[in-house]
C-alpha cells in the first residue's frame, strides 16, 4: 500500500502531467515467472534483473508504433542504465534474426536483444496487442504497465521511473 501510495503521489506531484493514454500505474502486484532467450539462446529471466527498475517492452518487427519507439528506448537505455533503470525489450517477432537485422539497420546499440521464442509473454501478461510494456520494480513486482507506444524521453517519464522502488520492508 505504502508503494502505491508513494507512485500515486509521484505521478500526481507533476501538476502539468497527466498519465499518457494508457499509462497504468497500480499497486505493485506480483508478476509470473517470465522467461525468454538473450541472443544466444539462453534462458533470461525477469528475477536476473532484480534490484533494478526494469521496463520490460515487448515489441515486434512488423508494429509499426514499436519500431517508431525502438530509439527512444534506445536512448533511454543510455540516460538511465547506470542509475538502476535497466530497459529490457523482448522480441515477439517468429524469428530472432528479423530483431538482429533490425537492430543493426536502425542502430540500436544499447539494448540487449532478447526475443520469446513462444510469443507469449504479452498474452501471459494480459496484454492483447503491441508494443506492450511493464515496470517493473526493484523487487520484482508490477508497478505500471503501458498500453500502446509512449514518448519515452518525456522528462516526466524518466522521473516516475528513477522514483520506483520496491515496497518499503520487503
Amino acid at each position: 500500500m505504502k508503494a502505491f501510495l508513494f507512485i500515486a503521489a509521484l505521478v500526481f506531484s507533476f501538476p502539468a502531467w497527466a498519465a499518457p493514454e494508457g499509462f497504468e500505474v497500480s499497486t505493485a502486484q506480483p508478476l509470473p515467472e517470465i522467461a525468454f532467450q538473450d541472443e544466444n539462446g539462453s534462458t533470461v529471466s525477469l528475477g536476473d534483473f532484480k534490484g533494478k527498475t526494469v521496463v520490460l517492452n515487448l515489441w515486434a518487427t512488423w508494429c509499426a508504433p514499436c519500431v517508431t519507439e525502438m530509439p527512444d528506448l534506445n536512448e533511454l537505455q543510455k540516460r538511465l542504465s547506470d542509475q538502476g533503470v535497466e530497459i529490457v525489450t523482448v522480441s515477439m517477432d517468429r524469428s530472432i534474426e528479423k530483431a538482429r537485422t533490425f537492430y543493426k539497420k536502425t542502430g540500436i546499440d544499447a539494448l540487449p536483444l532478447y526475443w520469446d521464442s513462444t510469443r507469449s509473454l504479452g498474452f501471459d501478461l494480459g496484454f492483447n496487442g503491441l508494443p506492450a510494456t511493464v515496470i517493473v520494480n526493484t523487487n520484482g513486482q508490477e508497478v505500471a504497465r503501458v498500453s500502446g507506444p509512449l514518448d519515452w524521453l518525456d522528462q516526466d517519464i524518466e522521473k516516475f521511473l528513477l522514483a520506483v522502488e520496491s515496497p518499503h520492508g520487503q
